[in-house]
C-alpha cells in the first residue's frame, strides 16, 4: 500500500524530503526479522534520496520523536549518510564500473533487514552489494515500522518508477532447540 506519509512531514530529519511510504507493520511480541528494500537505477533518480524504516512514538503526550533507520544517499557523491542516528557517513555506493553499471536489468538494491528481540532492533543495511551493521537502538511495544522513500527537490517523473519493486517483509526467527537430554542430570547410555 502506497501513500503520502503526512506524519514525517514536521519532522526536522525530513524537511528537505518529499516523502512517501510504501506501507508499515505491527511489531509482535515475540521476535522477528523484518525488512524493507526497493531497487533503483541511478540514472533515473533525483541526485539525493532517502530510504529507512522508521516509527513515530509520541512523547509523554507531545510530538511525537521519530525513531529507527533511515539513510540519505547522495548518488553525485556516491555518498550514504545516516539521517536518523547521528552516525554520520556510513559508506559510499562503490562498483568498479560506478553508477553506470546499474540499469533497469541490474537495478541498485537498498535494503533494511532488521531483527527484533525484546525491545531491541538490531538492523543491517545492504546497498548494493555492500552490507553495514548499525548500532541497535531500544523500542517500546507495540510499535508500528513505516517504510519510507524520499527524495529531494522536484521529481520529474512517477516515484514509483524511481523506487522501484518495492518488497517489506517479515519473517518469524526460528526459535533455539532446547538442550535434549534430562534436565535433573546427565545423560545415561
Amino acid at each position: 500500500m502506497e501513500s503520502l506519509l503526512a506524519s514525517v512531514a514536521p519532522d526536522p530529519v525530513f524537511a528537505d524530503f518529499q516523502v512517501m511510504s510504501y506501507g508499515s507493520l505491527l511489531l509482535p511480541g515475540h521476535p522477528i526479522r523484518f525488512g524493507f528494500q526497493v531497487d533503483i537505477v541511478p540514472d533515473n533518480c533525483p541526485s539525493t534520496i532517502l530510504f529507512g524504516l522508521i516509527s513515530r512514538d509520541p512523547v509523554n503526550g507531545g510530538t511525537p520523536k521519530t525513531r529507527g533507520f533511515a539513510v540519505r544517499v547522495d548518488l553525485e557523491m556516491r555518498e550514504v549518510w545516516d539521517v536518523l542516528n547521528g552516525s554520520g557517513l556510513v559508506g559510499w555506493v562503490e562498483h568498479p564500473m560506478g553508477l553506470a553499471a546499474f540499469t533497469d536489468e541490474e537495478p541498485l538494491l537498498l535494503g533494511w533487514e532488521i531483527e527484533f528481540h525484546g525491545h531491541a532492533l538490531i538492523p543491517k543495511l545492504v546497498v548494493g552489494d555492500q552490507q553495514w551493521l548499525y548500532p541497535a537502538i531500544q523500542c517500546p511495544e507495540p510499535v508500528v515500522m513505516e517504510s519510507i522513500v524520499g527524495w529531494q527537490g522536484e521529481c520529474s517523473s512517477d516515484p514509483r518508477g524511481i523506487f522501484m519493486h518495492p518488497a517489506l517483509w517479515r519473517e518469524q526467527v526460528a526459535a533455539t532447540a532446547a538442550p535434549s537430554g534430562n534436565a535433573s542430570g546427565p545423560l545415561r547410555a
